[in-house]
């Protein structure tokens, strides 16, 4: 597999297709912060294909100082923020499906999906109270896995001033999770 400078000079020198080969590497990446971001999954493909369409046109100002992924995410993080100051959020549909034959172990097996659901999409509600920013910081940092100094470099901050919003937003989250059913979302996440 090629690595990301090999792929960018190959673009740079004209091959166009070499392309695809960065957008398979992080689409699926630059696609969750943009459902993170956004809340709206038609929203988030379209925000997505914007941001590698920016990239391809940017590509030949990528200095290399940071990674390929830093810079991605940066173009990404500060093209969704934009979106969500304008986008109205439309809600999510959600489609169940209930098998045809059902045995204990079906039903035990279901139940606890549905409780991992309604757990999951409290936790996002709660989530999406938060501010865009402390959502986005969140997400870059737990579910993309981004270090301090990446999420410092993609957001333009200082790696304290990161530190303190990862800080601030945590005790937000934690907070809401409190007030929410008593805590007990909360007391189940911290076993």
């Amino acid at each position: 597999m090629k690595e990301d400078k090999d792929l960018i000079a190959e673009v740079i020198a004209g091959d166009t297709r070499a392309f695809a080969g960065l957008v398979t590497r992080y689409q699926h990446m630059v696609f969750t912060l943009a459902v993170q971001i956004l809340r709206n999954r038609e929203l988030a493909e379209e925000a997505a294909q914007d941001v590698f369409v920016k990239a391809y046109r940017g590509l030949s100002k990528f200095k290399g100082e940071a990674k390929f992924s830093t810079w991605l995410y940066r173009i990404a993080y500060r093209h969704f923020l934009d979106i969500a100051r304008v986008a109205v959020r439309q809600p999510k549909f959600v489609q169940d499906k209930v098998p045809e034959i059902l045995t204990e172990k079906s039903l035990d097996d279901i139940w606890t999906q549905l409780i991992k659901r309604e757990r999951s999409e409290l936790l996002q509600k709660l989530l999406d109270t938060l501010p865009v920013q402390d959502r986005a910081c969140l997400t870059l940092h737990y579910l993309q896995e981004q270090s301090l100094e990446e999420i410092a470099s993609i957001s333009g901050c200082s790696t304290n001033s990161v530190k303190v919003r990862l800080f601030r937003a945590r005790e937000r989250l934690k907070s809401l999770m409190q007030l929410s059913l008593n805590g007990k979302i909360l007391e189940e996440y911290e076993r």
